[in-house]
């Protein structure tokens, strides 16, 4: 029996099948690292690329598994919610889901630091069927509680006397299955 033989018999022998999992794992733990790392580099290039064209950029929601249930303020005839813009504006949005985009004020975007002027202008409808010009724009993150949608498309209405209210509409709701609780003042949230 020649040596490469025994050598490869006694091998096989020492080397349990766990020993050579744990050895074939930290190959794949090692690939696996620089695949996350590439995809890592390739979704900020991504996102970085679709900042710039102002085309691309895609709703990204974050929410564990199961349900968020939001507290409602009842206001005469509308519902307000506890809202956080770009984690960094706390606000109350009134909660409006015959309304296409969401809605902020002019002061709220200047809070938020957001250049309404680089906007698209944008003509919209108000429930009173005055039609208004505002600036469309993006909020890079809209949360109530635990669930939080990016890239959530809002129009900045300059509203005389409402400097620190605006609407939370379908572009932030649609992310979601959502059931409005009337009753106990409650919105119930689940991932789609």
């Amino acid at each position: 029996m020649k040596k490469s033989t025994v050598f490869f018999i006694l091998a096989a022998f020492l080397l349990t099948g766990c020993t050579a999992l744990k050895a074939t794992g930290k190959v794949l733990g090692a690939t696996g690292k620089v695949a996350f790392v590439t995809g890592k580099v390739v979704g900020k290039v991504a996102v970085g690329t679709a900042k710039v064209a102002g085309k691309g950029v895609k709703t990204v929601v974050n929410m564990a598994v199961g349900k968020e249930v939001v507290r409602l303020d009842k206001k005469c005839n509308s519902l307000y919610v506890d809202t956080v813009l770009n984690r960094r504006v706390k606000t109350k949005l009134v909660l409006d889901t015959g309304c296409t985009d969401t809605q902020i004020s002019a002061d709220i975007a200047k809070r938020l630091g957001i250049r309404t002027n680089q906007g698209q202008k944008v003509s919209c409808q108000l429930a009173d069927g005055r039609m208004v010009t505002g600036r469309a724009v993006n909020l890079k993150e809209v949360r109530l509680g635990r669930a939080r949608a990016s890239n959530i498309r809002a129009i900045v209405l300059d509203s005389a006397g409402e400097k620190e209210t605006g609407l939370l509409g379908m572009s932030f709701l649609d992310n979601f299955v959502f059931r409005i609780d009337t009753e106990k003042s409650e919105l119930v949230l689940q991932r789609r």
